[in-house]
């Protein structure tokens, strides 16, 4: 007589999870693993009378069809990383417009899980303490100098994407100390940057590239008024900077994953269509404006 097995509604939920996964995975938009170094500091290079490399970081890697080159983005994760979900949308949007996209992955060589806590510095398995905006701004740079040496990539239109920290760390690579710090001797720059809901108070110099900040009115991690109090102090030298605030919107609005939302480390977060939506379309016009 056959047997017949009931699975937990939990194991179920997860089967069916890593089925719609691969079904995904080969929908979308081919990736490729690949592992860069992060950069230095331009004063660390001085010192030493040449080139320090940062630790090896991994990233994902995507392109449009064809030999290019093309305009490029670098995709900057949260202090949890980024949900494989919202990887595939992100990805599939940016290479349908025509971009070659970069996903850094600032945990994963660093055996890190999250960086969501309020600690100053988080500790990996291997012993070492990540430094945040010194650590992570290093491996956009080194990102940049990555994407610079392939042959379809057009290293004078390169912009950052970042998400919640991410975002925070988009900031600080728009700032005019991180171009003095960290702008190689090819003269590689960043040419406009977006940040979903990044944390503005941290952010203390001048912005000196195109920003788009796109965040909710009722985001409790990274409070809309921190931007809004710092626009025209930043709009100074006449750089474009842009702000979009959502009314009735929560932190990690444009994350697939967080429907319904719920509370993660102290804070609600909740993904919203109608606000996903307007900033896909607003950051399109606005990488638009700026790489094309």
């Amino acid at each position: 007589m056959p047997r017949t097995f009931t699975f937990p509604a939990a194991v179920v939920v997860t089967l069916w999870c890593v089925v719609c996964t691969l079904i995904a995975d080969a929908w979308a938009t081919p990736l490729e693993r690949v592992e860069f170094e992060s950069a230095s500091p331009t004063a660390q290079r001085h010192i030493s009378g040449g080139l320090i490399l940062g630790g090896r970081i991994q990233g994902y890697l995507a392109k449009p069809e064809g030999a290019g080159p093309f305009p490029a983005i670098i995709g900057l994760h949260g202090c949890a990383g980024m949900p494989v979900t919202t990887r595939r949308k992100l990805i599939d949007e940016l290479v349908g417009w025509g971009y070659v996209v970069l996903l850094v992955d600032s945990f994963a060589t660093r055996g890190i899980e999250h960086t969501c806590t309020s600690d100053p510095g988080f500790r990996s398995q291997f012993g070492g303490v990540l430094d945040i905006p010194g650590e992570r701004t290093s491996d956009a740079y080194g990102a940049l100098a990555f994407l610079a040496r392939q042959t379809f990539v057009d290293p004078q239109r390169v912009a950052a994407v970042g998400f919640s920290q991410g975002g925070w760390v988009t900031l600080l690579v728009a700032e005019a100390n991180s171009f003095e710090l960290f702008v190689p001797p090819s003269n590689l720059r960043f040419r406009a940057v977006v940040a979903f809901y990044p944390a503005c108070k941290a952010v203390v110099g001048r912005l000196v590239i195109p920003t788009l900040i796109l965040i909710g009115a009722l985001d409790q991690f990274a409070p809309a008024a921190d931007c809004s109090e710092k626009i025209d102090t930043w709009r100074t030298d006449g750089v474009p900077i842009e702000q979009v605030v959502y009314p009735g919107v929560h932190h990690s609005f444009y994350y697939p994953e967080l429907q319904p939302g719920r509370t993660m480390y102290g804070h609600w977060l909740e993904y919203n269509d109608e606000a996903a939506t307007d900033a896909t379309r607003r950051m399109r016009e606005f990488l638009k404006r700026y790489l094309n």
